[in-house]
């Protein structure tokens, strides 16, 4: 399913970048239980002054080493796929459902719309067109001139 498809779908005049934006990360690294401990790391931002108490968050900050830790044992790569990670609309945020419904009806109403013609492939059919009417022109023409000539031969008989 194209998120952004089936957004712009629900709320026509919606913009993707302006009003809401669909990321996908890929593959993201999911601790499992008991490894919280195991790769933490204390990444230092900025030395606190003197007789300052460090603060988390503002002096150091605790991150994960993922290359302190073992795949499969202590963490797993799990996909999350697309999802809408800003929404800056006043209307509320679609629900998956209605997301998913949204994307099968823009799927039909594509499916059942006319192909798009190139300038050629328009003047093409224009010109067939042209030339079918001046072909029924014609015949018309020439069928009223039998006309006109059966009636001057029964005027003159």
């Amino acid at each position: 399913m194209n998120l952004a498809e089936a957004v712009i779908y629900i709320y026509r005049d919606a913009s993707p970048i302006k009003d809401f934006e669909v990321w996908d990360n890929g593959p993201e690294p999911v601790l499992r239980a008991g490894a919280e401990t195991k790769g933490r790391v204390r990444y230092e931002i900025k030395p606190p002054e003197i007789g300052e108490q460090p603060v988390e968050g503002v002096h150091y900050r605790h991150g994960i080493d993922y290359n302190l830790l073992t795949e499969g044992e202590d963490y797993d790569l799990v996909e999350r796929g697309p999802y809408i990670a800003v929404w800056k609309l006043d209307a509320p945020q679609p629900t998956e459902a209605e997301l998913q419904a949204a994307w099968e009806a823009y799927q039909e109403a594509e499916a059942n719309k006319p192909p798009v013609l190139t300038e050629m492939e328009q003047l093409q059919q224009e010109n067939m067109m042209l030339r079918a009417q001046n072909q029924a022109l014609s015949e018309r023409a020439d069928f009223i001139e039998d006309i006109i000539a059966e009636i001057a031969t029964q005027v003159y008989s």
